[in-house]
């Protein structure tokens, strides 16, 4: 933290700019190793002096985005459980084949099962070999 009374030396004014930053887990051990150099080949009082309130409010930020990082999670574990038990979500129908039943063959999809009687002995009779072709009836003459 800065005090209003600037420190009276500048070795001072060093370790006081360093103190809230150094050992900080919200800084990585590369920026505190560059703020470490760059604070102790720095001569100027004013500028260390700023350099130390940018730090602060670069502290609050942080320290403002892990709190909102972790409200949004406990928020997201809240739902996910929420969801998870007592909700039913909605979950896209995997796409069905289209069918390829050919005649005198069980259904593919088991619809024989609910088929009746009557459609049981069609299927059962129907003989594709004497059966007429969609030419041979185009091509006979209309009565």
């Amino acid at each position: 933290m800065l005090v209003s009374v600037p420190p009276p030396s500048l070795g001072e004014l060093r370790q006081h700019v360093l103190l809230p930053l150094i050992g900080n887990s919200l800084f990585s051990e590369a920026e505190q190793l560059r703020a470490n150099h760059f604070v102790h080949e720095s001569d100027d009082i004013a500028r260390l002096t700023r350099w130390g309130a940018n730090v602060l409010a670069e502290i609050a930020r942080r320290q403002a985005e892990a709190a909102r990082q972790r409200r949004d999670l406990a928020t997201g574990t809240t739902l996910h459980q929420l969801r998870s038990g007592s909700f039913r979500r909605h979950r896209a129908r995997s796409p069905r084949p289209a069918p390829t039943w050919q005649p005198g063959t069980f259904f593919p999809d088991r619809a024989d099962r609910r088929a009746g009687t009557f459609d049981r002995l069609v299927t059962r009779r129907f003989q594709p070999a004497d059966s007429l072709t969609l030419a041979t009836l185009l091509g006979r003459p209309r009565r």
